[in-house]
Order: structure tokens, then C-alpha cells, then sequence
């Protein structure tokens, strides 16, 4: 280790050297751009290495590594293959440096070192400098609870990374309740003579003023740590069994405390699914040309902690596994690796082993098995990873070619903004039609708009009457402050088409372009059959090709995700209004088990499948219709 430090050293001295001397000999007669790079290239090797291109007063502007070093700068001399960004660096290019390494190991470590030190213009790679929260339980006599960002140079036992603050903070809450430990700085500790409000509310056992023993103290703190790891089942028996034990001596107040822990336990426990991996990452990488999306997963302690989405741009078409790797460098700077990152693609030979130097510790990088549960986990990731490449890419602006095209379909004169419609409902509960607003810049999010059914126009299980519905309310608005669309664009067939050609003939509206596009054959993307308003009867069928078919589907995709979500949200605010006993073959007794091992209605319906099969007399098939009941 300390070899190769040295080795970087010396590699450091060398070059700093050589931009010195050219730049003070040789200034005025060195090539600039293209011209420049081809003449240097006829000297590199095919070795691995980092290079630097530095513009004409030394500034780095750019640094790379590859495995072959003469085929990479090759390819900034293909200018029909570059971007804009990239054709724009090559221009500013004076120089080239170049430094071959013993291997690709020796390469990642040494990109990633000149990345931070020159912080070059063109690596635009999380810029932003963002860092992941974690939960740390300090190394201290009185151990503390606190939420921590930033190099891991704190003592103590780190949990996460996490991708949400605002779950962070909420489980640091929902800790404090279930275990006590301080969260006050070790300066407010020290000073205190009396306990503070977080004791006096139970959040805290009081270890400043001694309310507390210190083997007890001790205890919850190891407690917190196998809660934190996902040993939690021995808790929650335990804890139990206390509530119980409490209840017969009528220490109601005392149950009542540990009933609360129950409860608190339960809110903040994974409910999504069978997780069969801890404490690793799974990166998934979805390539489209010369851009890409990383989705990262992490999964600590038996569950999902969250995800992170990072767009790539002019990636190597031919090896984007090798963008991906210097990605993968440049994210875990900040953040510790786990002990274990499975890829979605061809593992870049070296990165594990860069890794590992860095973090000083092994770290395994696979490539995902072929079938199995693992499998599984990253086929989610890898629709997630296009999902949020295509919403990124929709987010950016719309070729103006392609909206002219549109605009002739839609047989308008003028195209300033299209709405999108669509409806989202489950047999008629949590109803709500969606509306999403695009233009020749994008999507128009500040005039997206949701409408809830609540069956007093419409029912809420007819599709077309909820159509009608969303477009009278939207429409007579429009027409109240002059504010309509110049199209409408429907998710749905002739059905849904009528309904609003309907309501726009009573309202007496004219001279919006309506187009109904109806889902393909198997609910195919790319069969799409379309049907315009001025010839409601006639099928439309695009090239499936087209940019202009591309262009209606990723309207219609982002209606439709905007109407599940809210969807959704409506569904979570009903979801606690209902009662359990509403579940067929849930009765009095059932419910009084539930509730005596969960804490409350909202905690079973947290609860997984797997939980929910752990209370005493519910089966397998009782247990799926009270999961099915909240979350379907």
C-alpha cells in the first residue's frame, strides 16, 4: 500500500514537471484541437492509463483512464461521434499528458486521486458533491444517537447510507422512543444538572444526571446496534413478553410505555418484501447510445435503505462498463463501500481491487447470477434505472421537428401546450384523474393537476364517466380564465375519445386538437393505435420507429406515472380510515391479536406478508387478505 502511494507520488512529480517545461518552451509551437491530438497519438501505447488534456495555459480540463490507451484518444479524433461538450474540449486542448500504469487497478485509483485534486471543467460527474446521511452510534461512555454525513472520521458504529434525510430523521425519532439513547451534543451532555424535556417525554433514559444504570444504558445501546443490523425479532419477542408480564401486575402505565416501543418498532421496520441480501449494493447501468443511467441500490441489514439515480453522458458505446467504473470511483469517495457490489454488467477488471485499496478492506464486485433471487432484485433495478433514464431524458427539451409533427397529426395551426390525460383507480376506490402539461421546452410540471372522484358526477369504477368528469371541471376553469390547451392528448379508445368530445360540444369548445391513444395489442408498447378527434371512427397507426410515435409514448408514460403516484397518495390517506374487521374471515379475535402484536391498525397495515404470518392464528391465507386489503 504504501509502495503504490509512493508510486503515485513520484507519477505526481513526473508530470507536474512536464507541464512546466512544455508550457515554458514550447508554447508557441505546439498544435492546438484535433490537429494536436492526432499528431500526439502516434506516440501512446495500448497500455493501461490516465491521461490529462490541459488547454494552452495548463489548465487540466479533462482527466480519463483506459485499458488501452491509443484505441481511447483515438476516439476523441472521430468528431461525427462526439457531443457538443466533448467537441468543445477537444477544441480547447494544447496538450496531453499521458502516464501508463502497471494495470487497471493502478488506473482507477490514480483518475480517481487527479479528479479531486484538479477538480477538471469536463468531468461532470457529481459535481453537486453530494453526500449520503447515515445513523452513527458513537464510540463514547455514554453512547449517542445522531444522523452524520461526510468522510467516516467519527469513532463509532456507522449504519446506511441512506438516500432520504427525511427517513433518517424519522428513524432517529422512532429509535429514541424504542431505545433512549442521548442525541445531545457531548457539551450540552457534560453540563447537565437536571434531565431535559426528552426525558421527561421518554425519549431518553438520562444518563447525564445518572437516571439510568450503566449496564442498563449499555444494553439499549446493544439493542439499538442488532435492531440496526436487523435483529429484530428477539426484541420484539422480548418486548412483548414485558407488555405482558406488565398487564398482569397492572402496571398499565408501564405496558403502556412498552406498547408504545411496539409500535414504534413496528413503523420503522422494512414492510416491502423479501429481501435475501445485507450489506451490499446493487448497481444496475441501462446504456442508450452514448448516455447512460446508474441506479443504485443500497441494501443494508436485510432490506432496502434506498436508491440513487446518476445520468451518464458520452460514455464509450463500445465499453460503458468502463464509464461506469470510474462512476463507481468517484460515488464511494464520500460514501463507504459495503462488502459487497453486484453489477448489472461485465465487472471492469481492477475495480475491485481499487476498491478495496481505498476503503482498506475487501470488497467483492459480481457480476448478478443468471436466475435466483438476486436475479430478481436486479431486473427491478434495471427497470428503475430505464424508467428514471427515460424520465430524465423527457425532462429535457423536446425536438422541435418532432413537435411540429405533432402539431400537423393534431391538425391544429398552433402548438403551444399539449395536456395529458389519464384516469387511476382500484374497483373504484382512491379515484383520481391526472393531468400532465408538455411543451416544445418539456414537461410543464408547475401546471400538472390532479383531480379527485369522490362519485358525486361520476362513478368511480366508469372509466368514461370519470373522463367526463375531469374534463368538465377542467374545461368550464378554462374557460373562466381563458386558459386552455391548444391539444389534449387521452390515454384510452374511442370510449374515453367520446366522453370528451362530448363535454367539449356541450361546453361548446372548438379548435383543440384531441388525440386518443389506445393501448397496443397485449398491452404492447409500440402497437398503439391512435384515434384523432376530427375522424373519431378512423385508426391511426404510426411507424413504430418514428420519433413522433417515441414522442406520444413518453407523454402518455408520464401521465400515467403521475396518475398511479397520485393514485397512490390518495390511496395512503384512505388507507387508515378503513377498518380491519371490513376484511372477510377477520373477526373480534383476530383483530385483538393483530392489534396486541402489532400496537395498531396503521402498523398491520405496514406490516409484510412474512410479518403478518408471525401472529399467533393467522394463516397463510388470512394473512394475504389483509396484506392484499392495504396494499393491492
Amino acid at each position: 500500500m504504501q509502495y503504490k502511494h509512493f508510486y503515485f507520488f513520484l507519477q505526481e512529480i513526473i508530470v507536474d514537471f512536464e507541464i512546466f517545461f512544455y508550457h515554458t518552451l514550447y508554447m508557441t509551437k505546439r498544435l492546438k484541437g484535433i490537429e494536436f491530438l492526432k499528431e500526439k497519438i502516434k506516440n501512446v501505447s495500448q497500455k493501461a492509463g490516465v491521461y490529462r488534456m490541459l488547454d494552452e495555459t495548463g489548465k487540466v480540463l479533462y482527466v480519463g483512464k483506459a485499458k488501452n490507451l491509443k484505441k481511447r484518444l483515438t476516439n476523441y479524433t472521430l468528431l461525427e461521434r462526439l457531443s457538443y461538450r466533448i467537441k468543445q474540449m477537444v477544441s480547447e486542448t494544447s496538450d496531453l499528458i499521458v502516464i501508463e500504469t502497471a494495470g487497471e487497478t493502478e488506473a482507477f485509483l490514480l483518475e480517481n486521486n487527479l479528479i479531486k485534486q484538479y477538480h477538471p471543467f469536463y468531468n461532470i460527474l457529481l459535481k453537486d458533491d453530494k453526500s449520503y446521511p447515515y445513523i452513527v452510534i458513537t464510540n463514547e461512555t455514554y453512547p449517542k444517537l445522531i444522523k452524520y454525513r461526510g468522510r467516516r472520521k467519527l469513532k463509532g458504529t456507522y449504519f446506511g447510507p441512506f438516500s432520504s434525510s427525511l427517513a433518517v430523521n424519522q428513524t432517529l425519532t422512532e429509535l429514541q422512543k424504542i431505545f433512549g439513547l442521548r442525541v445531545c451534543s457531548d457539551s450540552y451532555f457534560k453540563n447537565r444538572t437536571r434531565p431535559c424535556l426528552l426525558y421527561q417525554i421518554k425519549r431518553c433514559l438520562g444518563p447525564c444526571c445518572q437516571c439510568v444504570r450503566d449496564e442498563v444504558y449499555q444494553q439499549s445501546v446493544q439493542d439499538a446496534k442488532s435492531f440496526m443490523k436487523g435483529e429484530n425479532q428477539e426484541i420484539q419477542e422480548r418486548l412483548k413478553k414485558e407488555m405482558e408480564e406488565f398487564s398482569l401486575q397492572m402496571e398499565y402505565e408501564k405496558a403502556a410505555l412498552v406498547r408504545d416501543k411496539i409500535l414504534a418498532l413496528n413503523h420503522i421496520q422494512n414492510t416491502e418484501s423479501e429481501v435475501v441480501i445485507k450489506n451490499t449494493d446493487l448497481v444496475a447501468l441501462y446504456v442508450e447510445g452514448t448516455q447512460a443511467g446508474v441506479q443504485v441500490f443500497f441494501y443494508r441489514r436485510g432490506r432496502a435503505e434506498g436508491n440513487v439515480f446518476q445520468l451518464l453522458a458520452d460514455i464509450d458505446e463500445e465499453m460503458p462498463e468502463e464509464s461506469l467504473a470510474s462512476f463507481l470511483m468517484q460515488f464511494y469517495d464520500n460514501i463507504l463501500p459495503p462488502k459487497h457490489i453486484l453489477l448489472s454488467c461485465t465487472v471492469p477488471k481492477g475495480l475491485a481491487e481499487a476498491l478495496s485499496q481505498k476503503a482498506g478492506f475487501l470488497i467483492h464486485v459480481d457480476e448478478v447470477p443468471s436466475r435466483g433471487a438476486k436475479y430478481k432484485l436486479m431486473e427491478n433495478a434495471l427497470k428503475n434505472a430505464k424508467h428514471a433514464f427515460e424520465r430524465e431524458i423527457n425532462e429535457k427539451e423536446i425536438n422541435a421537428q418532432t413537435w411540429e409533427e405533432l402539431r400537423r397529426l393534431l391538425e391544429i395551426e398552433k402548438l403551444e401546450t399539449v395536456e395529458i390525460y389519464d384516469n387511476s383507480h382500484i374497483q373504484g376506490a382512491s379515484a383520481v384523474g391526472a393531468c400532465v402539461c408538455a411543451s416544445v421546452r418539456g414537461f410543464e410540471k408547475k401546471n400538472y393537476r390532479r383531480f379527485n372522484i369522490d362519485g358525486t358526477m361520476a362513478k368511480t369504477n366508469d372509466d368514461f364517466g370519470m373522463m367526463k368528469e375531469v374534463m368538465y371541471r377542467r374545461l368550464t376553469r378554462g374557460l373562466k380564465e381563458n386558459n386552455l390547451p391548444s391539444a389534449m392528448l387521452i390515454d384510452g379508445g374511442k370510449g374515453q375519445l367520446s366522453s370528451v368530445l362530448t363535454m367539449m360540444n356541450e361546453l361548446g369548445i372548438e379548435n383543440i386538437g384531441v388525440l386518443a391513444v389506445a393501448k397496443g395489442e397485449e398491452r404492447n408498447k409500440g402497437k398503439e393505435t391512435l384515434f384523432l378527434g376530427t375522424r373519431p371512427n378512423e385508426e391511426i397507426h404510426l411507424d413504430l420507429k418514428s420519433d413522433l410515435i417515441h414522442l406520444i409514448q413518453r407523454l402518455r408514460d408520464e401521465a400515467h406515472r403521475f396518475a398511479i403516484g397520485s393514485h397512490r397518495k390518495r390511496r395512503a390517506q384512505n388507507m387508515f380510515h378503513e377498518s380491519i374487521l371490513d376484511i372477510e374471515g377477520v373477526g373480534q379475535k383476530r383483530k385483538k391479536d393483530l392489534l396486541a402484536y402489532f400496537g395498531s391498525a396503521k402498523a398491520i397495515a405496514s406490516a409484510s406478508l412474512e410479518q403478518i404470518m408471525k401472529v399467533e392464528g393467522i394463516s397463510e391465507k388470512i394473512a394475504k387478505k389483509i396484506y392484499t386489503f392495504y396494499h393491492d
